[in-house]
């Protein structure tokens, strides 16, 4: 998906001809019109054609009605306007082909539902903004939208948010639309009962997706921060998430090719059916796995490359937990199984991932060919800093990786990499600087893991089979001599091979390991599900 296909010209041109525009002048006493295509019958404003209605003044329970023709676009510009509606929404669009809801510059507006979701002439109205027609928000004022026992804004089509300040608070989600939302411009502040943005079509797979251009959102949710029931893309903008559960989550493809994403709480941080990131920052803190490819939820494959996403074409409508709002009740652990659909693509970027669970969890492939990645992963041994499908493939051929995790469930880079990776066991505390240097002592990668660690697996350009590089932490220092592809003194390791000799230890801050690539008793690198009761 491109911007250039995703916004027409009028959706970015917030420009309105106001001395030709109908004037709507709301008030308790009697809202007034000024001009054609518009009507008050009580507290209900309603306008019938197409055109510019320049709405300014308040009502304290009342609402506008857009019922105009299939054919017709509507530009609602809010200018100084309050609507505030105890049995509705505050703005109704019953029909229209497309209503642009323009705030005027400089302008503080406010649209307000303090009731209950209703059945009226218009349907369900279950949002203090509700239309059932495309809608696009632009302008360069400020809205608050507030839903006190339904959701915010709410789309039965195509949802463009192209600019403005606004601040949505729902009890149930903030953002809703059944076709996409699509993000260029604007500071969006959403708070939420459930999600922050829900993008769901239960009759086409392919739509209900999500894709940011630019812009800021902050979205705090009691579930996802951003739900997609097809594809959710991140090409530009900035998004802080702090979430109960998922804080990005798509049923299908999920990539990241730029701006910023900022996932502050999460229990999952981002999961999709297939992860791809291609730029951009991504931060990520979890309190389960940190970025998730869980595959296909339909049972159909598909593929992802670096030059954006492919989506399902199934029909199947999906509810998962992220859905529902709960978080699964087993844990994720590693080498759970395999689903060949499932893989996270890491080609460009800067990611960071701080994770009680898994720190990077595919449950297929997971492929790394360029950018940055470090992971604060697990400091319990029940899952590891990388977890990849039971006969599928962890591969490197370019960009930097250091994570740091524990031991019992850890897991190396396959040797079918093309660039060099270690897994050493080599334990330090939070904050502790890990450095991987060459024999000359030039520095090739540098991190500081969030949380205590008892080995780390680091790759970089110039790693390869023949050398030797160290492992620097703090004020000890892992010798390792790579003599092949991939190395390993772990003891419990999954992948990158059997454990290796070749390394040596100096200094302190290293207990429970042999030099020479050995393994003692009364190390923390054996599965505490593999012992028998009596501790054997």
């Amino acid at each position: 998906m491109d911007a250039s296909s995703q916004f027409t010209d009028r959706d970015l041109d917030a420009s309105y001809d106001e001395s030709g525009a109908t004037r709507v002048e709301l008030a308790d006493s009697g809202s007034k019109v000024t001009g054609d295509g518009a009507s008050v019958d009580g507290g209900t404003v309603t306008i019938t054609e197409s055109g510019t209605y320049v709405v300014s003044g308040s009502l304290s329970d009342g609402r506008i009605v857009v019922s105009a023709g299939e054919e017709d676009k509507v530009q609602v510009v809010l200018d100084g306007a309050s609507v505030g509606s105890s049995s509705s929404a505050a703005l109704v669009v019953t029909q229209a082909d497309k209503v642009f809801l323009t705030l005027a510059q400089g302008s503080q507006n406010t649209l307000t539902a303090s009731g209950a979701d209703v059945e009226s002439d218009y349907g369900n109205v279950d949002g203090a903004v509700f239309s059932k027609s495309d809608l696009t928000i632009n302008g360069d004022g400020s809205l608050s939208v507030s839903s006190s026992q339904g959701h915010g804004i709410v789309c039965k089509d195509d949802l463009r948010l192209v600019d403005g300040i606004v601040d949505v608070s729902a009890a149930g989600h903030v953002i809703q639309a059944n076709d996409s939302v699509r993000v260029n411009g604007g500071a969006w502040t959403l708070t939420a009962g459930t999600d922050g943005i829900h993008a769901e079509n239960d009759e086409d797979s392919s739509k209900g997706y999500v894709y940011l251009a630019g812009g800021s959102l902050g979205i705090t949710a009691g579930s996802d921060g951003i739900d997609a029931g097809s594809v959710l893309q991140v090409d530009g903008g900035s998004v802080s998430v702090a979430a109960q559960d998922d804080g990005l989550h798509a049923e299908y493809d999920l990539a990241i090719n730029g701006g910023s994403v900022n996932v502050t709480q999460s229990y999952e941080g981002v999961e999709g059916a297939r992860v791809s990131i291609t730029g951009g920052e991504t931060s990520v803190v979890s309190s389960d796995d940190g970025l998730n490819a869980a595959g296909d939820p339909t049972g159909s494959t598909g593929t992802m490359d670096a030059t954006g996403v492919t989506s399902a074409t199934d029909s199947t409508s999906v509810t998962d937990s992220a859905q529902s709002g709960q978080a699964p009740s087993a844990p994720s652990g590693g080498m759970m199984g395999s689903d060949s659909s499932a893989s996270i693509l890491i080609s460009g970027g800067r990611v960071v991932v701080n994770a009680e669970g898994d720190g990077i969890d595919s449950n297929g492939d997971l492929t790394i060919t360029g950018g940055e990645t470090y992971v604060s992963g697990p400091t319990g041994d029940g899952d590891g800093a990388i977890d990849y499908g039971d006969g599928s493939t962890a591969t490197i051929s370019g960009g930097i990786v250091v994570a740091a995790g524990s031991a019992g469930m850890a897991e190396g880079f396959s040797a079918s990499s093309s660039q060099g990776s270690m897994l050493v066991a080599a334990s330090g505390d939070a904050g502790d600087v890990v450095t991987l240097k060459d024999s000359g002592g030039e520095t090739l990668a540098s991190f500081s893991p969030a949380k205590s660690f008892a080995c780390v697996l680091a790759s970089a350009p110039g790693v390869e089979s023949g050398k030797s590089y160290s492992l620097e932490i703090g004020g000890s220092s892992t010798e390792v001599t790579m003599d092949g592809t991939t190395y390993s003194d772990v003891s419990a390791a999954m992948g990158g091979g059997a454990p290796q000799g070749g390394g040596g230890q100096t200094g302190p801050g290293q207990p429970g390991f042999a030099p020479g690539g050995g393994s003692t008793s009364g190390d923390a690198r054996i599965d505490p599900g593999l012992l028998s009761p009596d501790g054997r």
